[in-house]
């Protein structure tokens, strides 16, 4: 680093801190301010540093990064608040609420909330195939399919992740980003058992 700007250590030290933080987890307890569905929310941000999406020769370099947000909860409401005005390198981050039988066109990433398993199969089938990261809650999420699952255990944020449903989006977590999960699952089905 003897030879690194001001602007390249701050951007080192950003990402020591983020990598920091998702090693260690975030403990959602009273003394913070920050409740567990905005805990969940800086993670979300932060998992999308950490994939590489297929080229996409239609992008250019001012578009937007178009986050979807699949049903309710505090978290989703809590991700898009957070999200609001946050940039992906260049590109400005936009949310955009939908429901589960709408089109994905355009995302990127999609935070998931929903119950219903036979939605949820729905949205994950459409969100592979077309390259959208998903990320959701609950230890079930990677197991039926989704990219990231968000969980509390020990009063911790946790993450899953599934290589699987990864690859089948096109997309590569950074061996970063899974050196810091709690699981690692490399290939479901959609009832959740390993195979």
């Amino acid at each position: 680093m003897a030879g690194a700007s001001v602007s390249d250590r701050r951007s080192i030290i950003k990402r020591l801190l983020v990598l920091a933080t998702l090693l260690f987890g975030v403990r959602v307890e009273a003394q913070t301010p920050m409740g567990e569905s905005e805990v969940k929310a800086m993670f979300v941000y932060n998992f999308l540093k950490f994939v590489e999406w297929p080229s996409d020769t239609s992008l250019r370099a001012g578009d937007p990064f178009v986050v979807l947000i699949i049903g309710e909860s505090a978290t989703a409401d809590a991700t898009e608040r957070f999200l609001e005005s946050k940039t992906i390198g260049e590109r400005p981050l936009v949310v955009r609420r939908i429901k589960w039988d709408q089109s994905l066109a355009g995302g990127r990433a999609a935070f998931v909330v929903e119950r219903d398993a036979r939605k949820l199969h729905r949205v994950l089938d459409a969100a592979a195939a077309a390259g959208v990261l998903t990320i959701g809650e609950g230890d079930a999420f990677t197991t039926r399919g989704g990219v990231i699952g968000l969980l509390v255990a020990d009063r911790k944020v946790r993450f899953d992740v599934d290589t699987s449903a990864a690859q089948k989006a096109g997309l590569r977590v950074s061996s970063k980003l899974l050196a810091l999960t709690r699981v690692v699952h490399s290939s479901t089905d959609r009832s959740g058992s390993q195979q």
